[in-house]
């Protein structure tokens, strides 16, 4: 082997990573099949190399899918895969089952009530709900039972019906829509952690919890596309500067989260709008503001929400002034902008300071290439912290 195969071999070893990802959720409808062809050789060839790196017994492939691979006209017992996926789900399934790795499926109970107006709120959590779903002897108090159900059907209906299953991904956004807050995520979060610690099941696979359930995500990603939603940069559990959102018991023995210490934080200093200046021509510096930064918790769903215009005006400002690691040139905006030392945070909207990243040497001292090393390593710090959560390192 290389040195990047050994390297690799080493850490997925030292790591105790489960699983390879081949892509995610390539059946996605909006792709229109484009990445159908791909799957099945793509799953082969990387399988044939894990066993020549005698990796194949310790690390399993998998392919994430999306929940609207599979559908059902009413009830979870009548899911089955969308006509045009049974031949390739089923030939996965197959490679799945003969390999030992389970399907795995993302599952977002929080898109559903999103994206329909009718979703019963109660359903999308886990305290009951006053709108179940009776399916023959089966009732489900919410969408996850339900949806993981439909999933367990469509794989029976192919043949696998006792294939394991994993979650992917799962979790609720704290921003970029009405029922995106950190009083919806922490009950919801929680809600599915005291669920699967119970190992209570579903109703088609009672006493049978999924093989694996990742959270989704560790942190915000201020840099993600917001075009299904400003909401996709804000599914993280910890800001982003390590800092807990709410308290949540990952069933560890520690109550909550633990907050990450001795934080780099940019100096105490903000931009904001000038308040002698006229602001009739801030329009182009506020499009070229957030469209370097993160602006979506001006927008409706957000914690910034309503804050007035010339406060909209002083976020948009320091959060490209921020992203700029506070370069004073950054905070001009024609002598629209100036620093200052006093906080303008408001209630719940808070004004971020940056964090000085040149005082970290991890990412600097990559000494085989960013491009390869550091992607590698960030994939495993995210393992890693995954397996921490769950306790098993």
């Amino acid at each position: 082997m290389g040195a990047c195969a050994v390297l690799l071999a080493a850490l997925l070893l030292a790591l105790a990573a489960q699983y390879i990802a081949v892509g995610n959720e390539p059946f996605l409808t909006s792709y229109q099949g484009q990445f159908q062809s791909y799957v099945i050789p793509a799953t082969t060839n990387i399988q044939q190399s894990l066993v020549k790196a005698n990796l194949a017994s310790y690390v399993k492939l998998v392919v994430p899918c999306n929940a609207d691979a599979y559908q059902s006209a009413s009830v979870p017992s009548q899911g089955v895969f969308r006509t045009e996926l049974t031949q390739i789900m089923t030939q996965l399934a197959a490679f799945l089952s003969s390999s030992g790795a389970p399907f795995v499926v993302n599952i977002y109970p929080f898109l559903s009530l999103y994206q329909s107006s009718d979703f019963p709120q109660d359903y999308a959590f886990f305290e009951g709900s006053t709108h179940p779903v009776v399916d023959g002897p089966n009732t489900y108090y919410n969408a996850f039972d339900g949806n993981f159900d439909t999933l367990v059907a469509a794989l029976g209906k192919i043949g696998y019906g006792q294939l394991p299953i994993a979650i992917g991904e799962v979790g609720w956004p704290t921003e970029g829509a009405p029922s995106a807050n950190l009083t919806a995520a922490r009950a919801f979060n929680q809600g599915l952690m005291n669920r699967v610690m119970n190992n209570k099941g579903t109703p088609l696979r009672p006493g049978v919890p999924p093989a694996d359930v990742y959270l989704f995500s560790l942190f915000d990603e201020e840099q993600k596309s917001i075009l299904p939603g400003n909401f996709e940069r804000h599914w993280g559990i910890f800001s982003f500067d390590g800092q807990a959102k709410y308290p949540l018991n990952l069933g560890l023995g520690n109550a909550v989260l633990k907050n990450a210490k001795e934080v780099p934080y940019l100096p105490s200093r903000w931009c904001i709008a000038n308040p002698v200046q006229n602001l009739d021509n801030v329009a182009n510096h506020i499009k070229l503001a957030c469209s370097m930064a993160d602006c979506t918790r001006l927008d409706y769903g957000g914690s910034c929400y309503g804050i007035g215009e010339k406060a909209n005006v002083s976020y948009a400002f320091n959060s490209y002034y921020q992203q700029q690691k506070q370069d004073a040139k950054s905070c001009d905006f024609d002598g629209l902008g100036m620093i200052t030392y006093l906080d303008p945070s408001m209630g719940e909207c808070r004004f971020l300071v940056g964090i000085d990243d040149s005082k970290s040497s991890a990412v600097a001292s990559c000494g085989c290439g960013c491009g390869v090393c550091c992607g590698v390593w960030v994939l495993f710090f995210s393992v890693f912290m995954y397996l921490r959560m769950m306790g098993s390192v």
